[in-house]
């Protein structure tokens, strides 16, 4: 995992930097539950959502993954091609739905619900780190980074 983290060109920097510190707690909370199953085989919101400190009530809502990046995305937060920073959420389209993912950078995701989307993927476990955000049918929506305060990542 990259220990460096930059805005993309263009990026409002005063935002983006302001959110790359809950990137990285985020991925050492998901980083615990790596290789469990402890939210399904549809559970990439709540695993995400729980990486960030996080509920579906407070986060994303199960099932709500590519409607929460619209939403992000019609407030100008969207970004449409990767590569995605350490700790960007990044969403995923494909035959069942929307998926979200958590950027390792240099192209790796870290995943919830792999099992959902990719039955028999890897290591068979429902968290694992995944080589692509367009894995299989699975293709890109965008990118955006977490909109949540680090108020909402106190210790776990």
């Amino acid at each position: 995992m990259p220990a460096a983290w930059s805005a993309p060109a263009g990026a409002d920097v005063i935002s983006d930097v302001a959110h790359a510190p809950n990137g990285a707690v985020a991925i050492a909370r998901g980083m615990t539950m790596l290789h469990t199953n402890d939210f399904g085989i549809y559970g990439c919101e709540d695993f995400v959502d729980a990486a960030y400190g996080l509920t579906t009530a407070t986060g994303i809502p199960h099932d709500g993954a590519i409607a929460y990046y619209q939403n992000l995305a019609a407030h100008g937060q969207g970004h449409s091609s990767l590569p995605a920073p350490v700790g960007a959420l990044v969403f995923s389209r494909g035959p069942d739905g929307g998926h979200v993912d958590i950027s390792l950078g240099e192209g790796h995701y870290l995943s919830g619900g792999v099992q959902g989307f990719a039955p028999g993927w890897g290591d068979g476990t429902d968290i694992q780190i995944l080589p692509s955000a367009n894995l299989g049918a699975w293709q890109l929506v965008g990118w955006a980074y977490a909109p949540w305060s680090a108020v909402s990542l106190g210790s776990s």
